[in-house]
């Protein structure tokens, strides 16, 4: 150990309570940069992954269920919905300029009810069709989607045995899927045979969502994958002149939206990150500049004992060093512990699309916060060298005598 080093370990230990404010500033520090960052990384993760979950170029639903924004309630935050129309428009659908391929989604709610495990969004889609679900599923399933068959998204509990029952239909559970920070993690699916008879128990048994359509000819949306050189937005504005009951819109118009939501969330939590870094370096830098004034005497004291400058400098840079690493150590501790168990409840709260990123980014970010604060601390205390170096012992003794 150099003897700068020796120095500021024996200061340290020496004023303990000046050393633990310091570094309660410097955990303060830490616990904005990582949590914040964690944060808007999440952000902007469950904002991609809800782009590759989409799969669809074009997305037709009724006009009054796009007018009270219930796809965005089913796939965003996760609020089940049940709106209806009639399977006669898929067909027709698909015979359109510029459609390539087109399918089908049927959205049901699962009843407060006995005759269901637990009230949550069911989506049904045609294997033989779909392009949207069955990629996401061949992650975690690779097997074939039978009658009575259920895919869960990540967000919901799977018992022991395996089975769950929705509008009396014993379903079991054949594979979970992979997070995306979204509604979709609330979901289960299942293919259109096993919705179907779903739907008609749900009939039989009261619950009227079908508005007087067929069961057995009802679908929720239709999903479009345009032609090569036909623009989603083309495709859409025929839909909605061709059929004013219906209304389509390009998918990744609702990717943009979400984005423009995000926006302010972001642009909120970055201004702040930034105020608190700001405010924190002043902190400090004020702070060291007191203890550089209350040590003059013991300044003045090792330049008499021979004690260069540059020893001076190096044990207080050093000293502002230790107490930021110790202090971003304890800030990233806690900003871990509140930030990573709480996920499902942050992306809740923002109603936004909110997936943690991977452990080897979590760890990339602990790192750079750790090297930000330590950087940031003996920044704060730079200011102070000039200070420590000019300690001259005629000016302790004047003020001495």
């Amino acid at each position: 150990m150099t003897f700068s080093r020796f120095l500021a370990v024996r200061n340290c230990r020496h004023s303990s309570a000046r050393a633990c404010a310091l570094g309660a500033v410097a955990a303060i520090l830490a616990l904005v940069l990582f949590g914040g960052s964690l944060i808007l990384l999440s952000l902007q993760n469950g904002l991609v992954r809800f782009q590759e979950r989409l799969g669809a170029d074009v997305i037709v639903l009724p006009r009054e269920a796009e007018a009270a924004g219930m796809l965005e309630g089913v796939l965003v935050q996760g609020v089940p919905a049940h709106f209806y129309m009639e399977e006669h428009y898929l067909d027709e659908l698909r015979g359109l300029s510029g459609v390539a391929q087109a399918t089908p989604q049927f959205f049901l709610a699962s009843a407060h009810a006995g005759c269901c495990s637990v009230a949550v969004q069911l989506i049904g889609f045609d294997p033989a069709t779909d392009f949207t679900i069955q990629p996401w599923m061949r992650e975690s399933y690779d097997g074939v989607i039978g009658f009575g068959d259920i895919l869960v998204g990540s967000g919901i509990s799977v018992p022991a045995d395996h089975m769950l029952m929705f509008y009396n239909t014993p379903c079991r559970v054949v594979g979970r899927l992979s997070p995306t920070g979204t509604g979709m993690d609330t979901a289960v699916y299942t293919n259109m045979e096993t919705m179907r008879a779903m739907m008609a128990n749900a009939a039989a048994a009261g619950f009227d969502y079908f508005h007087g359509i067929p069961t057995e000819n009802a679908i929720s949306a239709v999903l479009i994958r345009a032609a090569d050189g036909f623009a989603p937005e083309g495709i859409a504005a025929a839909v909605n002149q061709m059929y004013p009951q219906l209304s389509a819109h390009a998918a990744h118009g609702m990717v943009r939206d979400v984005e423009q939501g995000l926006g302010g969330i972001t642009g909120t939590i970055s201004m702040l990150l930034g105020i608190i870094w700001l405010l924190s370096v002043l902190i400090l830098g004020i702070a060291f500049r007191m203890v550089v004034h209350e040590r003059r005497r013991e300044f003045a004291m090792l330049r008499i004992a021979g004690a260069p400058r540059t020893l001076l400098v190096r044990t207080m840079l050093t000293e502002a060093g230790l107490i930021a690493a110790a202090g971003a150590a304890l800030g990233i501790l806690v900003g871990a512990a509140v930030v990573l168990p709480f996920a499902g409840l942050m992306k809740e709260s923002l109603t936004r699309p909110y997936l943690l990123p991977d452990g080897g980014v979590i760890l990339a970010l602990a790192f750079g916060t750790f090297a930000a604060t330590v950087l940031s601390g003996m920044l704060s205390a730079a200011w102070t060298v000039r200070c420590v170096g000019s300690v001259e012992l005629s000016a302790v003794l004047r003020e001495d005598g």
